[in-house]
C-alpha cells in the first residue's frame, strides 16, 4: 500500500487540488483508494460531496483518537474514492496528538495498519493543511511518499526548505518513507516569474522534481466548484485530464506496481 502525504507548510498552493484529482486518477486506473482529509477547512471533504458539517467529529481522523476504527470512519464518495472526512473538530487534533502516547507520532501508521487486516487499499491520500508540528509529523510517519505541490513563490521556497527538514527528521523513524517530491502546480509555463523560480528549483532540488507539471486551467477550478474531480466534470478535456493521468504514472513508476 502506497501513502502519499500532501504537505507544505504554506496554504493556498493547491494541496486539496491535488489531493483530489490524485485520488480520481489512481482510482481511474482501478485501484482502490481513500483519502484521508486531515485538513481543518476540509476543502478535499467538500469537493469529493461530504462536507465538514455534514458529519459528526467522530466520523473523522477524530473518531481514531478515541478508540474507534479508521475503517468506522469511511464514507463511499461518487469518484469511487472512500473518504475519511474532515471536521471543524480538527482543530484541536494538534492538542490531542500532542496528549497521545509518543505524542501521536504513530496514531495514523498504526490505524492503517489495522485498515490493512481488515480490508484492502492500494493508495492511501492524506490530506494536510498548512501545518508543521504534531500534525505533519504523525502523517510523514505513515507515509511512503511525501508530494509538495508548490508556486513560483519565494515564501513556498522558503516553506519547503522547512518541509526538507521535517521529511528528513521522519525518515530517521519510518524506514519507508522514501522521500519528498516536488509538484510544480498551477505553473504558467510563459510566465517569467515562474520560469525564474523554476530554473532555483532545478538548481536545489533537481533530484526531487517530478516531471509533471500542473498548469493554470480553469476547469480545475470550475470541477472543484462543481465538487466533482476532473475526471468527472464535463467541462474538463482530456488535456487537463491528461495532466493527473501523467502524474498518477510518474508515481506508479517511481514506487512501483501496486
Amino acid at each position: 500500500m502506497h501513502v502519499y502525504t500532501l504537505g507544505m507548510e504554506k496554504g493556498g498552493v493547491g494541496k486539496s487540488t491535488v489531493a483530489v484529482n490524485l485520488a480520481a486518477g489512481f482510482a481511474q486506473a482501478s485501484l482502490r483508494v481513500l483519502l484521508i482529509d486531515l485538513d481543518v477547512q476540509g476543502h478535499a471533504s467538500y469537493w469529493l460531496g461530504i462536507p465538514k458539517r455534514s458529519v459528526q467529529a467522530q466520523e473523522s481522523f477524530l473518531g481514531v483518537l478515541n478508540r474507534r476504527s479508521l475503517s468506522a470512519c469511511i464514507h463511499p464518495t461518487a469518484e469511487h474514492v472512500d473518504l475519511v472526512p474532515a471536521h471543524d473538530d480538527l482543530v484541536a487534533l494538534p492538542s490531542l496528538l500532542m496528549t497521545a502516547p509518543n505524542n501521536g507520532l504513530f496514531v495514523l501508521k498504526r490505524a492503517l495498519e489495522q485498515l490493512a487486516s481488515e480490508q484492502t487499499y492500494d493508495v492511501v491520500v492524506v490530506d494536510l493543511g498548512p501545518v508543521r508540528g504534531a500534525i505533519l509529523a504523525t502523517a510523514l510517519a505513515a507515509a511512503t511518499r511525501c508530494i509538495a505541490p508548490v508556486q513560483a513563490e519565494d515564501l513556498v521556497l522558503q516553506s519547503f526548505r522547512d518541509l526538507v527538514d521535517s521529511v528528513e527528521d521522519a525518515r530517521q523513524i519510518n524506514g519507508q518513507l522514501r522521500g519528498l517530491s516536488i509538484l510544480r502546480n498551477k505553473y504558467s509555463t510563459r510566465g517569467s516569474l515562474d520560469q525564474v523560480f523554476d530554473q532555483a528549483l532545478q538548481v536545489e532540488y533537481a533530484v526531487n522534481l517530478l516531471q509533471t507539471i500542473i498548469p493554470v486551467r480553469a476547469p480545475i477550478r470550475y470541477a472543484a466548484a462543481s465538487q466533482q474531480s476532473v475526471f468527472q466534470y464535463p467541462g474538463a478535456d482530456a488535456e487537463v485530464r491528461g495532466y493527473f493521468v501523467s502524474l498518477v504514472s510518474e508515481l506508479i513508476n517511481l514506487d512501483g506496481v501496486i
